[in-house]
C-alpha cells in the first residue's frame, strides 16, 4: 500500500473530532481500495486488509472514548509489512520443506514423511483456538473412518485397505497443516507448492507402475501434471507476473496435455484460464452467476470441440485412438469418458448404508446389474466391461471416483467428507477473488479437486492437497470480510 494512514486525535467526541475521523477514515478507505486493486499485480495480502480494518476501528474508538491516538499507532502499513519480511521468510521456507517431505512415501497414498511431521506437531493443534466450522472437516473425516472400519469388519476386509485409511490420513494432514500454516492463505499456498515439489520428486525418483514405462507421456498423465501446474502458477504469482500471463500459461499447459493424451488435465487448465480471463475482462461488471455460466460454456465448448479435433490426429495418435474407441462404444458425455460409474452406482444401490468394504467384494450379480445400467445409459452392449471393471486384488482404484467409491466401499457416512470437499472446491471457484493474489492458484487447485473427487481415485499427495483446499475454503469464507476484485 502506498498511502499512509496516520492521524493525531485528542479530546472527546466533538463534531470537529468526528470530522477528523471521517477525513482520516476516507484516507484509510483509499489505501484499502489500492490494496484490493493490487490483486492484479500480485501484491495483495490479507494481512494488509486486516491492518486497514483494525486501524479504522481503532481510530473511531479513540474519538468515542476521548483517547489520544498517536501517529506511531497508525504507522504506514507498507512499513509494517516490510518489517515482517525477514521474520516471515524463514517460516515460509520451513513450511515449504515440511510439505516437500511428502516425497518420501510410507504406505501407498496415505502415509508419507509429512504424516510423521503432522503426527509430531498434533499436540500444538490443541493449543490453538478453533471454531465449529474449523473442526467440521476433522469431524467428517472421523465419521468416514469409523464408517470404513465398520464396513471392513463386516465384509472381512483389512482395515489397512488404502481407501479405508484415507479419511484418517486426511484428518492427520488437516491437523498438521492447520498447525504449520496457522490458517494463513499465504502459508497454505506455500504448502501447496511444497506438496507439488514432493509429488514431482516421488514420481521422478520412484513412481508407480503406470509411470515406470519410460515414456514421458505416462509420467505426465499418471504422475506430475497437476503438480507441475500448481508449481508453475505458484511461481508466476511469486514473480508477480502480469495477469494475462497465468491464463496464457494454463492454456499452453492444456494444449500440451492434449498432445500427451491427458484430456482431464487439459480441461482443468482451460477452465481455470477461462475463469481468470472472464474475471479480467468483465470484473465486477458481470455478476458471479453469469461468470459461472460462462465457465460452463467453456467446458461445454471443450467437450464438443475436443473429440472433433482429436479425431483428426492433430494432438497425436494416442488421443485419436482413444477418442475413436470411446465413440465406438457410445460412452456418455456426462460420465466424462469414465466407464466405472454404472458399477459404483449399482454397488451403492445394493448396499447403501454399510458398503462393501472393498470393490473386490462385488458379486457377479452386482456386475450384471451394472452392465444393464450401463446399457440403459447408452453404452454399447458389446463394451468389454470386465476388462475395465475387474482389477487385481491389490488395486484400490477400481471405482475410479472418490465420491462414489467412498460410498460404495465405506457406506453412507464415508461419503460425507468427499461431499464436503466438493462443496469447498465449488465455493473456492465461486469466490476465488477472495484469495487476492493467490486467486489463480486457488481456482486451479479447486477445479482439479472437483474433477478428482468426481472422476478419480486417491492419488499420491492428493490427500494433503485436499486438506489445504479445506483450509483455503475456511480462510476465505469464515475468517475476515470478503474481498471483491474489480477486475482491473
Amino acid at each position: 500500500m502506498g498511502a499512509e494512514a496516520t492521524a493525531l486525535v485528542v479530546g472527546p467526541a466533538t463534531p470537529r473530532g468526528q470530522r477528523s475521523v471521517r477525513l482520516c477514515d476516507r484516507h484509510i478507505a483509499s489505501a484499502s481500495k489500492e490494496s484490493v486493486e493490487d490483486y492484479g499485480n500480485g501484491s495483495y495480502d490479507f494481512a494488509t486488509r486486516n491492518c486497514v480494518n483494525s486501524y479504522r476501528r481503532l481510530l473511531r474508538a479513540s474519538v468515542n472514548w476521548g483517547c489520544v491516538l498517536t501517529t506511531t499507532e497508525l504507522a504506514p502499513c507498507s512499513l509494517q509489512v516490510r518489517s515482517r519480511v525477514h521474520s516471515v521468510m524463514p517460516g515460509q521456507i520451513l513450511i515449504f520443506v515440511a510439505a516437500a517431505a511428502s516425497a518420501i512415501q510410507g504406505a501407498n497414498v496415505t502415509v508419507t514423511a509429512l504424516s510423521l511431521i503432522c503426527l509430531l506437531i498434533t499436540p500444538a493443534w490443541f493449543l490453538m483456538s478453533h471454531r465449529g466450522i474449523d473442526v467440521l472437516p476433522l469431524l467428517l473425516a472421523g465419521l468416514g473412518w469409523i464408517s470404513f472400519l465398520a464396513s471392513c469388519l463386516v465384509n472381512d476386509v483389512s482395515v489397512l485397505w488404502p481407501n479405508a485409511l484415507a479419511p484418517a490420513a486426511f484428518g492427520l494432514y488437516f491437523i498438521g497443516l492447520t498447525v504449520i500454516t496457522r490458517r494463513s492463505v499465504d502459508s497454505i499456498a506455500v504448502a501447496l507448492a511444497g506438496l507439488a515439489v514432493g509429488a514431482i520428486i516421488f514420481f521422478l525418483a520412484e513412481g508407480i507402475e503406470l509411470t515406470q514405462t519410460g515414456r514421458f507421456a505416462d509420467t505426465w498423465k499418471y504422475g506430475i501434471a497437476s503438480a507441475v501446474t500448481i508449481l508453475l502458477v505458484f511461481g508466476l504469482t511469486i514473480l508477480r507476473a502480469p495477469r494475462l500471463v497465468v491464463p496464457g500459461a494454463l492454456l499452453a499447459l492444456g494444449l500440451a496435455s492434449l498432445g500427451l493424451n491427458y484430456r482431464a488435465h487439459a480441461l482443468v487448465c482451460f477452465l481455470a484460464a477461462g475463469t481468470l480471463l472472464i474475471n479480467h475482462v468483465f470484473g465486477s461488471r458481470l455478476r458471479r452467476g453469469w461468470q459461472f455460466i460462462g465457465l460452463i460454456i467453456v467446458g461445454a465448448a471443450f467437450a464438443y470441440a475436443m473429440p472433433i479435433v482429436a479425431r483428426t490426429g492433430l494432438f497425436g495418435s494416442a488421443l485419436q485412438r482413444k477418442t475413436i474407441e470411446q465413440d465406438a462404444f457410445n460412452v456418455p458425455l456426462l460420465l466424462a469418458g469414465r466407464t466405472e460409474p454404472p458399477m459404483s452406482v449399482s454397488a451403492i444401490l445394493e448396499r447403501p448404508f454399510l458398503g462393501w468394504g472393498s470393490a473386490m467384494n462385488l458379486t457377479p450379480d452386482v456386475y450384471t446389474s451394472a452392465q444393464h445400467l450401463a446399457t440403459r445409459l447408452g453404452f454399447d452392449p458389446t463394451f468389454p466391461f470386465d476388462v475395465y471393471w475387474i482389477l487385481p486384488p491389490t488395486n484400490y482404484s477400481a471405482m475410479h471416483s472418490i465420491l462414489l467409491g467412498s460410498w460404495a466401499e465405506g457406506g453412507a457416512l464415508a461419503v460425507l467428507l468427499p461431499v464436503a470437499l466438493l462443496v469447498a472446491c465449488f465455493g473456492i471457484v465461486w469466490n476465488f477473488t477472495r484469495l487476492g493474489r493467490w486467486a489463480p492458484l486457488g481456482v486451479t487447485v479447486a477445479l482439479q479437486g472437483i474433477w478428482d473427487i468426481m472422476y478419480g481415485p486417491w492419488l499420491y499427495n492428493m490427500i494433503p492437497t485436499f486438506a489445504c483446499i479445506a483450509l483455503l475454503f475456511s480462510a476465505t469464507h469464515f475468517r475476515g470480510r470478503p474481498v471483491r476484485s474489480d477486475g482491473q
